[in-house]
């Protein structure tokens, strides 16, 4: 019976919110793998220009390196609006459906908390692994308590973000080696395609809740 109807209603907010922040998601993906790139085309450029202790030996710049320069900005600009806007609507989307799932249950983080620990640059994915593990607890508890039908997770989809979370916390703190850049940049790949995974079964079951949510306002 709910199946039914949530195949014939409108997708929810939230659900549709979910969904663009994945689709920002993919772009901050192509992004990121641009910008991975040609940081290390600048830094060849600039290698030079490195460690000098007189400004009068360094040597002339030239007009294509300037331009690549100037180039590089702009996609930095880009980029950091991409990041932005891609982490404003992960965070709203995250914020309501905790918020929604509170009105079944109670859950161990807070949407505020939630927020708050997703957004510490590079151990964000230790948190989310725990947020991630518990929405999908509550939304199994919440819709078998309904007789609806709950999407699980592949299994593995949500230790893999933890694992890999951990493993990327070493050639971050050592950036400035290329094979740490480069295994920074290769691993957040499989990270975001695991969050994208993630997210897609939250927000299927996200659709049955608000589907239970209105039944029980009518």
């Amino acid at each position: 019976m709910i199946e039914k109807e949530i195949s014939t209603q409108e997708e929810p907010e939230n659900v549709q919110r979910g969904k663009s922040a994945i689709v920002w998601l993919k772009i901050f993906i192509i992004f990121a793998f641009i910008i991975g790139l040609f940081s290390e085309y600048i830094i060849v450029i600039f290698k030079p220009y490195m460690n000098l202790t007189n400004v009068d030996a360094a040597p002339p710049m030239e007009f294509s390196s300037a331009i690549a320069f100037l180039s590089y900005t702009f996609l930095l600009l880009i980029f950091g609006i991409v990041m932005f806007i891609s982490i404003f609507k992960f965070c709203k989307w995250m914020f309501i459906s905790i918020k929604t799932l509170r009105k079944f249950t109670t859950t161990e983080f807070s949407p505020i908390a939630a927020i708050i620990c997703t957004l510490i640059p590079w151990v964000c994915g230790i948190f989310d692994y725990f947020i991630f593990k518990d929405i999908l607890a509550r939304q199994e508890n919440v819709l078998k308590s309904h007789n609806a039908t709950f999407v699980a997770p592949k299994p593995g989809i949500l230790k893999w973000i933890l694992i890999l979370t951990i493993i990327l916390l070493a050639p971050s703190i050592f950036s400035e080696f290329f094979v740490c850049r480069l295994i920074n940049l290769l691993l957040l790949f499989p990270i975001c395609g695991l969050y994208i995974k993630s997210m897609n079964v939250m927000i299927e079951n996200e659709k049955t809740l608000s589907t239970i949510q209105e039944q029980k306002n009518s």
